[in-house]
């Protein structure tokens, strides 16, 4: 294996392919997302799409800007690998660090939305009676919200807002420039070529290649070439 990810072909290809799988999905929860939405009152499903949008959005964010440091069973050249894969995606796929898939506030905010209610709860007062009925009145902060707004075109989770419409022209550019590169993943459904992009890598012999067999094609032209023209034989008619 190379220790450059620029030269292992096989590499990019698992990557590209995989990220197009999850960006895929990323706009099919956008989608659906955004139907569902349009509804009033929204139902059920719009926030399980609400949930899937942002966990691909996660996947593909992590990719291209991968977490620093190793996992429970990471290696040392895993962690090598990984260094190279997030700046080796980005250069490829033409991704700037301005691009809003790296915008973690609002993804954030639901996966770790469970915090945000700690944080409210404790920091809500517990008035008694007594001091409703002597007039106080405490200020009670806003609880953490997950919103959608359809019109605006944005979700928000605790404060942090989203642009839909932004994100979908940059998961659509992202696919694109795969698609580009990786042309199989166009030509394929998503779990088909991530399942073919993750067959062990086997090595392609071209057809001007020699033979495997001991001593080769050429080896059996030269004996052929260097035979005694007299030991020849030829069918005669009797």
């Amino acid at each position: 294996m190379s220790n450059d990810i620029s030269d292992d072909p096989w590499a990019r290809r698992v990557y590209l392919t995989w990220l197009a799988r999850d960006t895929r999905y990323a706009l099919a929860s956008l989608t659906a997302l955004i139907t569902y939405a349009q509804s009033t009152p929204v139902p059920p499903a719009a926030w399980v799409c609400f949930e899937d949008f942002l966990s691909f959005l996660g996947k593909v964010s992590r990719t291209l800007w991968p977490a620093p440091g190793k996992g429970p069973n990471g290696t040392d050249k895993g962690l090598e690998w990984r260094t190279q894969r997030g700046p080796f995606l980005r250069k490829i796929l033409e991704v700037e660090d301005s691009s809003p898939l790296k915008a973690r506030e609002v993804r954030n905010g639901s996966e770790h939305f469970d915090e945000r209610l700690d944080e409210w709860v404790v920091s809500l007062p517990r008035p008694t009676v007594e001091e409703w009925q002597a007039g106080t009145k405490p200020t009670f902060p806003a609880p953490p919200m997950r919103l959608i707004d359809i019109e605006a075109g944005t979700i928000q989770v605790a404060g942090a807002n989203l642009d839909l419409r932004f994100m979908a022209e940059e998961l659509q550019r992202l696919l694109t420039k795969i698609e580009e590169l990786e042309p199989s993943v166009a030509a394929l459904p998503p779990d088909m070529a991530a399942l073919l992009a993750t067959l062990p890598p086997v090595p392609i012999i071209p057809f001007d290649a020699p033979a495997q067999n001991p001593g080769g094609i050429q080896a059996w032209l030269d004996e052929q070439n260097s035979a005694d023209p007299g030991t020849a034989t030829e069918d005669t008619e009797a």
